[in-house]
């Protein structure tokens, strides 16, 4: 009987930027392509912000801010999605 090797591809934890790995769906090493959008997280704070006074569209900021919202990543060769990283 042989020995038959089986690759294991490593997937870290995801975060707000991209990661090099290797796609388990077209088995190529690519540095996954980053798609921000708001989350739970994002409107959680627009609501605390408009409950602190900021009413007058101030409340409005995080959905500025890509640090503040959940990020998405994408194969860029076959557009699978790899992963997806919540702030929440």
């Amino acid at each position: 009987m042989a020995n038959v090797q089986v690759p294991v591809v490593a997937i870290g934890a995801f975060g707000d930027s991209p990661v090099q790995m290797t796609c388990p769906h077209c088995h190529q090493t690519v540095v996954t392509q980053v798609d921000f959008s708001s989350g739970v997280f994002t409107y959680l704070f627009c609501g605390g912000l408009f409950f602190c006074g900021f009413v007058l569209g101030c409340c409005l900021i995080p959905f500025c801010f890509d640090r503040l919202k959940d990020a998405k990543h994408t194969c860029p060769s076959c557009k699978t999605i790899l992963g997806v990283y919540k702030r929440l």
